[in-house]
């Protein structure tokens, strides 16, 4: 700090008080040389005295040191003030997230609590947004990408949310969106949309192109509300709904969104419990050649039967076991019991079991089955393992690896419910197939239109092309396999020949099945 820094007023007051100070010495010198040798006397012996002499300069050192002092309180002054700024700065830096610039979860749940304050009508959207691909871009990427992601991601919300939204990132990728202004559904709606479309469009990064879906869940503020957390929770069902739909998608709440999404998180908890309490447990329905009607192998089917609800069927609950990963488990419980139970039945009769594309996320996939194949001494060759096209969404080069390392061991495989995903031809050449499975949709269609017929005849076609076996499903009816079978159709499966049964009845429907064989065959 100069002192020409210092207010000249603060300095005059300073350096007086420091010369009035610094006189009173003097002044008190003189007066009693003045009373003891009056003041004839007083100049010569005063001036003859050095130390008294040096007393009259005491006024001046004050007035310095008081000039001194003003300019070390205006240092500390200044010194306060940085500190009260500084301190200020980290309290606002406290608020913000360090990556994006936006605000973070303090900063948000001091924006909602000023929001639903008393005293005033709570108004506004509330927006809850989460990245669909942001952790394969952590993991395929690295870190840094991810970073990259979050920063475009911001910088588009910003451009998207309008000039009087209120951005926050909750931390990983959750971002939280408040529209102060927005009190309308439609108008909200705009917003998600035009946040789906902009995130939507790839990201160009420094370590190349990258997709991002992105979820969001919604609640419009009611007048009502004065709690922040129901608040959240509410976009917390809308947004577990959103990202239940495949790609960008958005979902407002309402009370019947709440009901489904409770039932839901009830289902979800239930279905771990039930696997432990033995809930779970394996039917079986019989595929059969369609020339000579031969049981060739059984398909497993998994069935859950939940204490109140009953049975639930498996298009609910497999993927709620795919969500919450206890896919792995679940599935390699079916494999262990599927093998144990066909080496009991008559050879070569095999079992075919469906797997998940995210069991082939497990590094023990494939040693797992191989394990299991030894521990119950069934041979390879009678397991098939079924996989749907949704297999192709997974990693392709670690999906066919993993199916050619067991087609290599002896274990069959086969692409189910074929023609209703991603059919592509390319699938059938990338991936390593023993058997193609046309879905029983087109079963019920062939008899229909001539359009069901050719589709039909020309997945048998593409199946012959590729040199591998055709079955199909959803046989209910003796017109339905006659046709199949004037095809040149392989394999059958459905209604027709049997409903799914329960594990204990295997055997007692094979030799069934072979006492029929043998009185239907032609004599002598």
């Amino acid at each position: 700090m100069m002192l020409i820094e210092i207010p000249l007023g603060r300095r005059l007051r300073y350096g007086l008080a420091g010369f009035v100070g610094g006189a009173v010495a003097p002044a008190i010198i003189l007066l009693t040389a003045y009373k003891q040798s009056g003041f004839g006397m007083l100049s010569t012996e005063f001036l003859g005295d050095w130390s008294s002499l040096a007393a009259f300069g005491l006024p001046f050192v004050g007035a310095a040191i008081g000039w001194r002092i003003a300019a070390w309180e205006a240092l500390l002054h200044e010194r306060i003030l940085r500190l009260e700024g500084g301190a200020g700065e980290l309290e606002a830096a406290s608020r913000v997230d360090r990556l994006t610039g936006l605000g973070n979860r303090q900063a948000f749940n001091e924006a909602l609590a000023a929001v639903l304050k008393p005293g005033s009508p709570p108004r506004g959207t509330l927006l809850l947004i989460d990245l669909d691909r942001f952790k394969y871009v952590n993991d395929t990427l690295g870190r840094a990408a991810g970073d990259g992601l979050l920063i475009g991601v911001a910088k588009r919300l910003r451009d998207a949310a309008g000039e009087e939204a209120q951005l926050f990132r909750l931390g990983g990728d959750e971002f939280a969106v408040l529209l102060p202004q927005v009190q309308r559904r439609p108008v909200a709606e705009f917003v998600c949309l035009e946040i789906e479309h902009v995130l939507a469009q790839p990201f160009e990064l420094e370590h190349g192109r990258v997709m991002a879906g992105v979820s969001i869940g919604a609640t419009v503020i009611s007048p009502s509300d004065r709690d922040a957390a129901a608040l959240q929770q509410r976009a917390d069902l809308a947004l577990y709904r959103a990202k239940e739909v495949f790609g960008p998608a958005h979902a407002f709440y309402d009370e019947a969104l709440a009901r489904e999404v409770m039932d839901g998180l009830e289902l979800e908890r239930d279905l771990a419990r039930g696997f432990v309490d033995g809930e779970f447990y394996l039917e079986y329905q019989p595929i059969v050649g369609v020339e000579h009607g031969e049981v060739r192998s059984l398909e497993a089917l998994l069935r859950w039967h939940h204490p109140t609800r009953g049975l639930i069927t498996p298009d609910v609950f497999i993927p709620l076991a795919e969500k919450t990963g206890s896919i792995q488990v679940i599935g390699k419980w079916v494999v262990q019991q599927a093998c144990a139970a066909a080496v009991t039945w008559p050879k070569p009769t095999g079992v075919s079991v469906n797997v998940s594309g995210d069991q082939f996320k497990d590094p023990n996939f494939v040693t797992h089955i191989l394990d299991c194949l030894v521990d119950t001494g069934l041979a390879p060759e009678r397991l098939t393992i079924e996989v749907t096209e949704a297999v192709f969404s997974v990693d392709i080069d670690l999906v066919c690896r993993s199916l050619a390392e067991l087609r290599s061991s002896g274990v069959r495989i086969a692409l189910d419910d074929f023609g209703t995903g991603f059919s592509s031809i390319n699938n059938l050449r990338l991936f390593p197939l023993d058997e193609l499975k046309i879905d029983r949709s087109f079963a019920g269609q062939m008899l229909e239109t001539s359009q069901g017929a050719k589709l039909v005849d020309l997945m048998h076609k593409l199946s012959e092309t590729f040199q591998i076996r055709t079955t199909i499903e959803g046989i209910e009816t003796k017109n339905q396999l006659d046709f199949v079978k004037r095809l040149g159709i392989g394999e059958a499966q459905g209604f027709l020949f049997s409903k799914p049964f329960g594990g204990g009845e295997v055997v007692a429907y094979l030799q069934a099945r072979l006492i029929q064989q043998a009185s239907s065959a032609p004599a002598g």
